[in-house]
């Protein structure tokens, strides 16, 4: 396995600093992307220790409830899942066929899906790259890797988990404190018979040490050292306690709780003498995240203390038969029923009849085939660049399929609640040859104008968002965190949390009511709440486009997006005409489809639909082969 053990408990107050000093701006906005939801934590070995932290963190930041669970367990989640529910992956290189197979699982039922690695390059990022599985923050870890056990990759993951749901400043000042209590617990436990060892464990956690104790157990049983068993104070007071009568076999018992807990301390007393020996662990009076993290710290140094001089947790001989459990691929040995592709899953609601669903997806898979498309009109943010990697600018496989088709003569435009800079992220993107040929309609359509324009002034901002502004601010009904942005027609309130979404949008809607201002909308995006005027809208994109090109709006332009569902900020360009989605669709049959493969979604979707257009002479059609695998994939969810 390469590395002793103890060297690598050496490097955790270095691999503490390394995590605190990476950039986590990519999956602090990846979580609070999904805050409204609840999160599927996915990991396997010590990667469910850090997946059980991520479920608890964002359980008490956004109130969502929320589940740790192994690759395993993906595969019996249900497909509305991903109506409340978003997955997070978790594995240090992202290599094991379990992570692989969860991250297809979660696609396969359109579970919006966030990862963290500490490899920049991984079978794992290949999949996310390739299909859109997954959107990811991947490191690159200094150490090389881990020995057997998870140690350092799982403390750096703890500890960028911790900074993505935190104040900066709150973590910043705390880890002096938790590398500090980890090297004098590390001391005193390192003593001459600290740790009375033996074949059995019996951990126990308050209401903190939760995350120690589930590690604990783990390196225990993986490095052969000890039986364990996990239980809370309480738990282990209901009949769990009568395995300590009777004893054929000594039991170490080992407690986490934070300082002066009086149930830990009661429960303690009232253990019979001849149990065994105690370990009690006083975790440090820092924040709970803190502390919890301290816990494994703790466990991994009682780990080495119990495996002694002579026997080392972190090279040990594993036998033929564990390296061929290891290698079993479940994703062919568990038996599973695949969800409904998404073409049909999508359109369903309560009391629907498949067999019709799937008919009126062919009708509209025929109009599709037969148009002749001029223009193409889509939105950006989900649909040209990953939601998460927005600053990333448009997708690089996006830039070449847009470039072929404008110089075939198809004109493009893209509708979206940006603003102006967007043009200059697109002439960086974009051969200037192309550029005559595009359109753009900022802040939610009021402000169009051409790629070419060299100049461009956004409209002052209508005074009415600056009342509506006020007015959310007055009534408390927007955080003072939020800092409102009016531009154009469109009020954009970015950074509302997900619980306070719903609110905030009920309460624009009484604004709109009591003033009778007419027209006005409220949009949802991934990453913001846009409120727009009676004078915006994506629409306007569409007319102004196809009133200068002479163009039938219902029939030669193509729409793409991704919010395509009421209350999306795509619903009403998408809700027209003929469009398609990346990601969620309006549920009238008539409108809007999602007819991506199985395993594509979000950017590589986009590239999908358009690698499978062929242009010619100014006009875009769909390959037979697209709808082909259309109608496949149509009649694939009758089985």
């Amino acid at each position: 396995m390469g590395k002793r053990f103890i060297d690598e408990l050496q490097q955790l107050p270095a691999t503490i600093q390394w995590a605190a000093e990476q950039d986590i701006a990519l999956l602090r906005r990846a979580i609070q992307l999904y805050g409204d939801r609840g999160l599927l934590a996915v990991g396997s070995g010590g990667s469910f220790t850090a997946a059980a932290f991520a479920a608890d963190q964002h359980f008490r930041v956004h109130g969502r409830p929320s589940q740790a669970i192994t690759p395993l367990d993906v595969f019996q989640v249900p497909s509305n899942a991903a109506t409340n529910a978003a997955g997070l992956l978790l594995s240090a290189e992202g290599k094991n066929l379990d992570i692989l197979a969860a991250a297809k699982q979660l696609r396969l039922r359109a579970c919006p899906t966030i990862g963290l690695t500490l490899r920049s390059s991984s079978p794992l990022v290949e999949l996310s790259e390739k299909t859109g599985a997954a959107s990811l923050a991947a490191y690159d870890m200094p150490w090389g890797k881990d020995g057997y056990l998870a140690t350092n990759s799982l403390v750096a993951t703890l500890v960028l988990l911790w900074r993505a749901y935190a104040v900066d400043s709150d973590v910043t000042s705390e880890l002096p404190l938790l590398v500090d209590w980890y090297q004098r617990f590390r001391s005193r436990i390192d003593q001459a018979g600290a740790v009375k060892r033996s074949r059995r464990a019996l951990i126990l956690y308050g209401s903190i040490g939760r995350l120690g104790a589930i590690d604990l157990e783990s390196k225990l049983t993986e490095g052969a050292l000890a039986f364990g068993q996990v239980c809370n104070f309480r738990q282990f007071a209901h009949g769990r306690h009568l395995q300590l009568s009777n004893l054929t076999e000594p039991v170490t018992v080992v407690s986490f709780c934070t300082e002066d807990d009086p149930l830990a301390a009661e429960t303690i007393r009232l253990l019979p003498a001849e149990a065994g020996p105690i370990l009690e662990v006083a975790l440090p009076r820092i924040s709970d995240a803190g502390a919890e993290i301290a816990s494994v710290l703790a466990g991994m140094a009682i780990t080495q203390a119990w495996a002694g001089e002579h026997i080392d947790p972190g090279q040990p001989v594993v036998p033929q038969f564990g390296r061929d459990l290891y290698a079993l691929d479940v994703s062919i040995l568990v038996p599973h029923v695949l969800p409904q592709t998404p073409a049909v899953l999508r359109k369903q609601v309560s009391g629907d009849n498949p067999e019709v669903l799937i008919e009126h997806a062919r009708c509209y898979i025929k109009r599709l085939q037969a148009a002749r498309f001029r223009l193409l009109v889509c939105d950006f943010d989900g649909t040209f660049c990953d939601t998460v990697k927005r600053f990333e600018g448009i997708d690089s496989g996006i830039t070449s399929e847009l470039t072929r088709l404008a110089r075939s003569g198809v004109h493009l435009a893209i509708a979206t609640g940006r603003g102006i800079k967007l043009r200059t992220v697109l002439q960086n993107k974009l051969p200037a040859d192309v550029w005559h040929m595009v359109t753009m309609g900022c802040y939610t359509g009021s402000c169009i104008f051409n790629l070419t324009d060299s100049h461009v002034i956004a409209p002052p901002a209508d005074p009415r968002l600056k009342e509506l502004a006020q007015w959310l601010h007055k009534t408390r009904a927007l955080s003072t965190k939020v800092d409102p942005s009016a531009d154009a027609g469109q009020l954009s309130l970015r950074g509302v949390s997900g619980s306070d979404k719903v609110r905030l949008i009920a309460a624009v809607n009484e604004w709109v009511a009591r003033e009778g201002s007419e027209g006005w909308r409220a949009f949802i995006s991934g990453h913001s709440i846009d409120v727009v005027t009676e004078k915006a809208g994506k629409l306007f994109v569409v007319k102004a486009v196809c009133s200068r090109l002479g163009l039938n709006p219902l029939t030669q332009v193509l729409r793409m997006g991704d919010g395509g569902d009421f209350g999306g900020n795509d619903y009403e360009l998408l809700s027209e005409g003929l469009a398609l989605s990346v990601d969620a669709v309006p549920p009238g049959v008539n409108q809007c489809w999602n007819l991506l493969p199985r395993m594509l979604s979000g950017v590589r979707g986009t590239e999908y639909y358009l690698k499978n257009l062929e242009s010619a002479d100014g006009e875009a059609r769909f390959s037979a082969e697209f709808s082909d695998q259309a109608k496949y994939s149509v009649r694939e969810s009758l089985g």
